[in-house]
């Protein structure tokens, strides 16, 4: 049984007329009672009972109509839904991200991919110790948002964004009080970091900049995420360096300082598996980048 025989049915059951049936569906009249006859003997049933007057539905026909109809709109669903898959307008979307690039510029491309792919099953990853660069080589992530640098073998890194470090320190640190602080000075401060596993690139960057400064930072304690960072820093516990989009947060009981002497960048990126991306995952990094095209302007 084929899905044209279906359609031949249906033309001919709504119109209970042959020849009416087969211009509708642009045939010669022959071959399209050849078809319909072929159709009942595959079921071993008669759907239709003919006379020189007048054609008509058994009820083996009527109920089979019914049937007709659903297949035939479950097939114009499904080739929608595969052609939508196709196209990355639905299916599931596995996206990882670090602590450090939680907060900024991610929650709007999340926002922005949501709303222009509503049914796309976006799942995000921010699991401590997943190893990126092996989740996206083995198919568990689609794509992740890193700190560059970030390097691993058969994995594309495009670069979103650049941005300036700054100081975060508690309120009542006699520091708050200037607007500019210079990276030197922290030489005796304790430091709170996250660990280099958790963003190998911008924990090195950081390191580097202090010893560029004269003095390798005296790591206190190690957090991996950015509210148990903040939560240290505000009780006093030590201070921390951060990119500047940190700011956004405002956590109470801590500052932002500028910092000079502290030439590194904080580079946002977008890592991927080989050269081509799935559609869903196209999508996401062309959002990713438009987003920061618009914020900066």
């Amino acid at each position: 049984m084929e899905f044209r025989q279906l359609q031949l049915f249906v033309a001919v059951a709504e119109e209970l007329h042959f020849g009416r049936a087969a211009a509708r569906v642009g045939m010669a009249q022959p071959p399209f009672s050849q078809q319909i006859r072929k159709l009942e003997a595959e079921l071993g049933v008669e759907l239709l009972t003919r006379t020189s007057r007048r054609v008509a539905l058994t009820p083996a026909g009527s109920r089979f109509l019914d049937d007709a109809r659903e297949l035939l709109s479950r097939r114009v669903e499904v080739i929608s839904t595969v052609r939508r898959a196709a196209q990355g307008e639905t299916g599931p979307l596995r996206v990882g991200f670090g602590a450090s690039s939680a907060f900024g510029i991610l929650p709007r491309i999340v926002l922005r991919f949501r709303s222009r792919f509503p049914e796309v099953k976006l799942e995000l990853d921010d699991r401590e110790k997943l190893d990126v660069g092996v989740a996206l080589s083995t198919g568990d992530l689609d794509l992740a948002i890193v700190r560059a640098p970030f390097r691993h073998d058969g994995v594309t890194v495009e670069q979103l964004l650049r941005e300036r470090f700054v100081l975060a320190l508690p309120a009542r640190h006699p520091r708050a009080r200037q607007k500019v602080v210079a990276l030197a000075s922290l030489a005796s401060e304790p430091f709170i970091l996250f660990p280099r596993h958790a963003a190998p690139g911008l924990h090195d960057t950081i390191t580097s900049m202090c010893l560029g400064a004269g003095f390798s930072p005296l790591i206190h304690q190690e957090a991996s995420s950015w509210p148990s960072v903040v939560g240290m820093v505000e009780a006093g516990l030590g201070i921390t360096i951060a990119p500047m989009s940190a700011q956004a947060l405002r956590p109470q009981g801590v500052v932002f300082r500028e910092l000079s002497g502290a030439p590194g960048w904080a580079e946002l990126a977008v890592a991927f598996r080989g050269p081509q991306l799935m559609p869903a995952a196209a999508h996401f990094r062309a959002i990713a980048h438009e987003t920061v095209t618009l914020t900066r302007e």
